[in-house]
């Protein structure tokens, strides 16, 4: 029922019609009625429902997400799948092996800590000497850095130890090992873009050059596969680069400011 002007119109239900409106119909003075409307046969779809499908458990990207499948399932299966990925996880991570620190070596344990070591991981050994300014530098990065990139081994020995007569103007010397090899040597501060605007990053790029060296294991497994596809990281590089130049153009403006002033 509407109204409209005052006026109360009745109407009916979805086709139905009356004797008058069928008459008039019939002279023409009202227009055919519509086609009744009929739904289509319904027809179940096929099963789609994967809520008790385990492999789901492989697809979850976060703890929440699997939280929110455990009541989905109606038996056990869900907890089973689940702690049988998170066993085989800890077991692949288990044999990676973790290093964490930067540990110091000498001459005579070189070979094992260094050389055979190296034949399935990279080791990069840190030559110093003592009271040395650009050495502790150095060593404050590796320090950094070994906690970061525990896939990878680094140490530090005396330069005189591992190599006697070594000239002083050469340390920090940082060598980069791989399958009993050196693939690199960095000489000083150059290599990290001096001694005034060495950083963390900017040693990591260095030792990237060479591989897989400061990366996490999930990037590039354990270090001793996928050495020939590492490309070093373009991004972190751009963006050390551009830290460079801002640092700079920041000391040659404090520069020209300095002689105005003077």
């Amino acid at each position: 029922m509407s109204e409209t002007f005052g006026h109360t119109t009745y109407v009916g239900l979805e086709g139905e019609t009356t004797e008058w409106g069928d008459i008039q119909r019939k002279m023409g003075n009202l227009p055919p009625r519509p086609p009744k409307f009929v739904p289509n046969k319904f027809v179940p779809s096929a099963d789609t429902d994967d809520r008790d499908d385990p492999s789901r458990v492989a697809r979850a990207s976060s703890r929440a997400e699997l939280e929110s499948m455990e009541d989905d399932f109606g038996d056990d299966r869900f907890l089973e799948e689940y702690r049988r990925r998170r066993m085989e996880e800890l077991r692949v991570g288990a044999s990676v092996p973790r290093f964490g620190s930067v540990t110091e070596i000498t001459r005579a344990s070189f070979v094992r800590e260094v050389t055979d070591c190296s034949s399935k991981h990279f080791v990069v050994v840190f030559l110093f000497r003592p009271h040395c300014g650009k050495c502790e530098l150095v060593e404050t990065a590796l320090d950094e850095l070994s906690g970061k990139y525990p896939g990878t081994k680094f140490t530090k020995a005396l330069a005189g130890d591992i190599m006697p007569g070594y000239l002083d103007k050469n340390v920090p010397t940082v060598l980069v090992y791989r399958s009993r090899n050196v693939c690199a040597t960095l000489i000083g501060l150059d290599a990290y873009g001096g001694e005034r605007h060495m950083t963390v990053e900017g040693v990591s790029l260095a030792l990237n050059e060479t591989g897989p060296v400061c990366v996490c294991s999930g990037d590039a497994g354990d270090g001793n596969v996928g050495d020939d596809k590492f490309d070093g990281n373009d991004a972190k590089r751009r963006q050390y680069a551009e830290g460079i130049v801002a640092s700079m153009i920041a000391d040659g403006r404090a520069a020209r400011e300095a002689r105005e002033e003077g």
